[in-house]
Parts: C-alpha cells; sequence; structure tokens
C-alpha cells in the first residue's frame, strides 16, 4: 500500500524569485515616487512665487511704481531703508505682524512664505534671491557697485523695465554647500535688513558656479528651476535660461 506525501510552502528557489521580483517593483516604483514628491514640492514652491508676486504688486501700488531690486542696508537712521532689500519690503505685504516701517527682526525665521520645500536644510530662511542687475548696455552688467553703492540698481519704477514679460525677478537661492555664503552673511547683522540685503544677485559671479558666489539654484527642481517675471507671471525655467545674464537685463541702460 503506498501512502503519499504533501509538501507545504514555498522551495528555495521559488522565495528567491519571490524577492527578486519584490525588489524589481520596488526599483520600478521607487523613482515614480520621488518624481511625485518632487512634484508636490515644485507646485508649492510656484504658489509661494505667485504669493511674492502679488506681494510685489501691492508694495508697487503703494509705493508710487517703484519696486524694490538690489538691496543695501544704509549706515545711519536715514539711509538704512533707501536701498531696501526686496524681502524687507514685501513682507508687510505677506505678514500682518509688521509694517513698512517696522521689522520683525527674527532674522525671517518666522517667514514660511520666503522657503521652497524643495531647498536643502540650511540655515537660510529665505529660499530666493531677487534681480538686483544695472546694466551698461544690452549684455553687459554695470559692475561699479562693487565698490560704490551708488551704481547699484535700488528701488526702480517699474514702468522702465522695457520687457517685463521677459526679464527674470526672482528665482531659487544656491544650495550653499556647507553654509559657505550663510556664514559671511550672517556677520553683516542680525537685523533682517542686514541678512535681507544678501539674497539678490547683481554680479557675473552670481551666476558663475564655481565662482565661490554662486547664488542662484538653476536646477532646483529637476532640469530647471522657478521664475518670477516682472510682469507677475510665474513659470519653470530650464537652468540655461537662468545662466544667461541678458535675461537679467531690465533694459534700462546708464554709461
Amino acid at each position: 500500500m503506498r501512502t503519499s506525501r504533501s509538501t507545504a510552502g514555498f522551495t528555495l528557489i521559488e522565495l528567491l524569485v519571490v524577492i527578486a521580483t519584490i525588489a524589481l517593483l520596488i526599483g520600478l516604483l521607487l523613482p515614480a515616487l520621488r518624481g511625485a514628491r518632487e512634484s508636490g514640492r515644485a507646485a508649492r514652491c510656484m504658489a509661494a512665487t505667485h504669493e511674492i508676486g502679488a506681494a510685489l504688486w501691492m508694495y508697487e501700488g503703494a509705493n508710487r511704481g517703484y519696486i524694490p531690486r538690489e538691496g543695501t542696508e544704509g549706515a545711519t537712521p536715514e539711509t538704512l531703508r533707501v536701498h531696501i532689500p526686496w524681502d524687507v519690503a514685501l513682507r508687510p505685504y505677506l505678514d500682518d505682524r509688521c509694517s513698512p516701517t517696522a521689522d520683525l527682526n527674527d532674522m525671517f525665521e518666522g517667514a514660511p512664505y520666503y522657503r521652497c520645500p524643495s531647498h536643502p536644510p540650511q540655515p537660510h530662511n529665505i529660499h530666493f534671491v531677487a534681480n538686483g542687475f544695472a546694466f551698461l548696455d544690452s549684455g553687459l552688467p554695470d559692475e561699479r557697485g562693487t565698490n560704490d553703492p551708488a551704481y547699484r540698481r535700488g528701488p526702480m519704477l517699474a514702468s522702465l523695465v522695457v520687457a517685463p514679460d521677459r526679464m527674470l525677478y526672482l528665482t531659487d537661492l544656491a544650495s550653499d554647500a556647507d553654509s559657505a555664503m550663510f556664514n559671511v552673511w550672517i556677520n553683516l547683522g542680525n537685523t533682517d535688513i542686514s541678512i535681507g540685503q544678501c539674497y539678490d544677485a547683481w554680479l557675473p559671479r552670481h551666476l558663475t558656479d564655481g565662482s565661490g558666489d554662486f547664488r542662484i539654484g538653476p536646477r532646483r527642481h529637476g532640469t530647471g528651476s522657478t521664475a518670477l517675471h516682472l510682469d507677475g507671471h510665474a513659470g519653470q525655467q530650464p537652468e540655461r535660461f537662468f545662466l544667461d545674464v541678458t535675461n537679467w537685463d531690465d533694459g534700462w541702460h546708464a554709461r
């Protein structure tokens, strides 16, 4: 009389096949999940950029058509806000706790509207830089402001911009490896204006990777970054757009 024996469970080969299948599925799904997360972060960054753009136009309406550009902290109470940084100027239109003449002086710690969720975890509380470029001629930045702030762009009439739909006003901040830039900037003081004056680009080296003062993050969201244009529209632009200095030119040239 013959007896039959049944086996239960997986053989070693079957178990290895299952593990390999699961690993393959995970490998296929992870890039899609990462892409979905980055798309969500990019959307939140875009929303923050739109809010900043709305604040910019409220500022313009309240200041006779002027908009903030390159920021410089004045040395006296009378000159303190003459070249007001964009982040200080626009904050009252984003935050009910401050006013056009009174800053919170929290070093923007309580300013979530200036942050991008894709920016690396660093001490920077502002994740954007504004366009502070002045030009001598088309494609020729005016670098005299390096030694004399009188040549820097500062606040300007928005109506002077030749092509507001093309000119870049705001984009993502550089990653700032090891917080090298921040450690220099923080030595300027502990007020909103002292740190806020640093978040703009106005020299060619600010657009030159490897210069030691590369201030923009042209690949913050994949192959490009967020761009706020001076006509108020915002969108994604490829890396090459931000590295081309002509896209920072407001068309107001003065030798």
